[in-house]
Formats: structure tokens, C-alpha cells, sequence
């Protein structure tokens, strides 16, 4: 196990054992927003899991498992649904600043909703590359396409 490894699947127990203790302290009467919030929690947890072993940690001279493919195929779809979600809210901001009459105060927020929007539809399309800026997401991306047999 790598330093890598040890830090994402330290946060993972930690965010599981977050969200076990955020449903246990509200119990015997546990709200949908307990819920809510504990899997979101829960849901960190398995975000730091595929970090430590599979995102950045890939053995690309080995044929993934089926865990790994379906994992990585789960991963991809969920991060198109939520990031294309997100952008249409922020591009539906824009549109209807824009269907309203921009006014000079509001072009820095229109503005603002459409890079959001774009680096969103961006993000869900290609993903992220190894380094912070957007010059190897689609490098990478092929790489994870061509690694999983992805088609789309």
C-alpha cells in the first residue's frame, strides 16, 4: 500500500464511520434530512476508496477485474449525471438572465453561470487528467476509455 493509499482509505473510514455516527446520534427519531446528509457523507467515503485504488492508482499494464470496469463505468455515469445536471441549472441561469434583460450589475454573474456551465459540461464529457488544468483531460480520458472498452 502506497502513502496515496493510506491517506484515501484513512478519509474513507473516516467519512463512514462520520456518517454511521450521524444516523446513531440521531436516532430513535432519524429525519430524511439524517439521511440525506449521512449519505452524502457515505458517499465520500466511496469517492476516497476509488481515489486510493483505482483513479489515480491505475496499473495500465494490467487487465482491469470487473470490479474495476464496473466501478469505473459507475463512476464515469455519475459524475455525467451530477456535473450535466449542474451545468443545465447554471446555463438555465444564464438563459433566463439573458431572456430577462441583463441588466450592467448582472453581467458578472451571467457570465460566472456560463463558465460554470461550460467547464461542467466539460468535466462530465471528459473527466479530470492527472495534472490541475484542462490540458490532459481528454489524453486521459482516452487512455480510461481505451482501458475499460468504454464505446461512449
Amino acid at each position: 500500500m502506497n502513502r496515496h493509499q493510506i491517506i484515501c482509505g484513512s478519509l474513507a473510514w473516516a467519512c463512514g464511520a462520520g456518517a454511521v455516527l450521524m444516523v446513531a446520534r440521531a436516532y430513535p427519531v432519524i429525519t430524511p434530512q439524517d439521511m440525506f446528509f449521512a449519505g452524502l457523507v457515505f458517499l465520500l467515503a466511496v469517492l476516497f476508496i476509488w481515489m486510493g485504488w483505482w483513479d489515480d492508482a491505475v496499473n495500465d499494464s494490467a487487465e482491469p477485474s470487473w470490479l474495476e470496469r464496473s466501478v469505473a463505468t459507475g463512476w464515469l455515469w455519475l459524475r455525467r449525471i451530477v456535473c450535466w445536471t449542474a451545468a443545465l441549472v447554471f446555463l438555465g441561469i444564464a438563459a433566463t438572465l439573458l431572456a430577462d434583460g441583463i441588466e450592467v450589475g448582472q453581467v458578472p454573474f451571467f457570465l460566472v453561470a456560463v463558465l460554470l456551465g461550460t467547464l461542467l459540461i466539460w468535466v462530465g464529457l471528459k473527466g479530470s487528467g492527472r495534472m490541475r488544468s484542462l490540458s490532459d483531460d481528454a489524453p486521459v480520458h482516452a487512455e480510461r476509455r481505451k482501458r475499460y472498452g468504454w464505446w461512449f
